[in-house]
């Protein structure tokens, strides 16, 4: 399977670390996404933050044992374990970690033919959120869609866009209103060729800046193969009132 390069990196690239003090053990149960860090370690990218002894956290540092993070990258997980902030890093020692489904997944399966089926899905993560706190303060939220492709048929899944563009988003307000849109190329300026295998999963990360749903709300999200209609997976997302 031919896979874009993940734009997670680029939502742990502005999550925000542990403060520079110290703070005994607190055990919590956090949401996220398992990632490899360029050092060969392991983190958790929380979209929606912790707080810990009054901080917001977006990212846990794996420490201890971490031996069950390696058949989880890029997955979205429940962890429960206990973290200490430390200088420039929350530490996290995990007791427990499962994948799980994020809430409010949207879900369709199509037959392309006779031997094909393939499971679409769509989270939004989180699917309710505030960008801002009741002290006009930002809340550190990273909302992000995630749109996946199972093979769950009996051949291969191979596509070929006629453009660059790979993806196509668009998010809209219930009430009306324009909808924000965008397309995710392709890592290369040629056209793409996605082959999902037997099982094989095709998974997209797509960031949502404050302009993709600015007003408290309830919005509709659909992402689908451009140009592939039927590809089509649609969730929901509420924006609620700081």
């Amino acid at each position: 399977m031919r896979r874009i390069v993940p734009l997670l990196g680029l939502l742990a690239a502005g999550a925000g670390r542990a403060p520079a003090q110290a703070s005994s053990d607190t055990t919590v149960t956090a949401e996220g996404f398992v990632e490899r860090t360029d050092s060969g370690g392991w983190e958790i990218m929380l979209p929606q933050p912790l707080t810990v002894a009054g901080r917001q956290v977006n990212l846990l540092t794996a420490r201890g044992k971490v031996g069950p993070y390696s058949r989880l990258q890029d997955r979205y997980v429940r962890a429960v374990g206990r973290v200490r902030l430390a200088p420039g890093e929350a530490a996290f020692e995990v007791t427990h970690v499962q994948e799980v489904e994020p809430e409010g997944t949207g879900r369709s399966e199509i037959h392309p033919s006779f031997d094909q089926t393939a499971i679409i899905t769509l989270s939004a993560i989180p699917d309710r959120f505030v960008w801002r706190l009741p002290d006009g303060r930002w809340s550190g939220v990273q909302p992000l869609l995630v749109y996946t492709v199972l093979n769950h048929g009996q051949s291969e899944l191979d596509f070929m866009f006629r453009t660059n563009d790979i993806l196509c988003v668009q998010v809209r307000p219930q009430d009306g209103g324009t909808p924000w849109q965008i397309s995710i190329p392709a890592p290369t300026r040629n056209q793409e060729r996605i082959v999902i295998e037997l099982g094989g999963v095709y998974r997209q990360f797509v960031p949502l800046p404050p302009d993709a749903a600015p007003r408290p709300g309830r919005y509709t999200a659909r992402v689908t193969l451009c140009g592939i209609a039927d590809y089509t997976a649609e969730t929901q997302l509420v924006v609620g009132t700081p």
